[in-house]
């Protein structure tokens, strides 16, 4: 479960950044083709980008997520419900702040079964879906 978890986040990151970085740099050249003049641009395209990747990471639990399909693994609250979107907001915003994502997954390293410190007070438990 460990590995699943762990392999999970990487997934989550990695999917969306991505697809992103992949579109950012094919706007990007067509700008330097078509307007080079207007290469300050694809500052906002980049920017954009990371936008667009980080709102995705942000929302990753939100309606089951690619760990879901993957790897067979989802975030259910207390009732048996998806976290939505606030909720996958609030559980996943504390994974971009330095130090204290370290202090949010190490749990999670030691055990693939321990919950996050966000998890527990917000009741979400990650489970093998069906």
């Amino acid at each position: 479960m460990r590995r699943a978890r762990a392999l999970a986040v990487g997934i989550d990151l990695l999917v969306p950044a991505a697809i992103a970085d992949a579109v950012a740099l094919v706007l990007t050249v067509c700008v330097r083709l078509l307007a080079p003049d207007r290469f300050a641009l694809a500052i906002w395209i980049w920017a954009a980008a990371a936008a667009v990747a980080l709102a995705v990471f942000l929302l990753r639990d939100a309606r089951g997520g690619r760990a879901r399909r993957w790897l067979a693994l989802e975030v259910r609250d207390g009732a048996g419900r998806l976290p939505g979107l606030r909720g996958s907001v609030r559980r996943n915003l504390p994974l971009l702040v330095p130090v204290w994502n370290v202090f949010e997954a190490w749990p999670v390293l030691r055990d693939g079964q321990a919950v996050r410190p966000a998890d527990r007070r917000r009741a979400f438990r990650v489970v093998p879906c069906d």
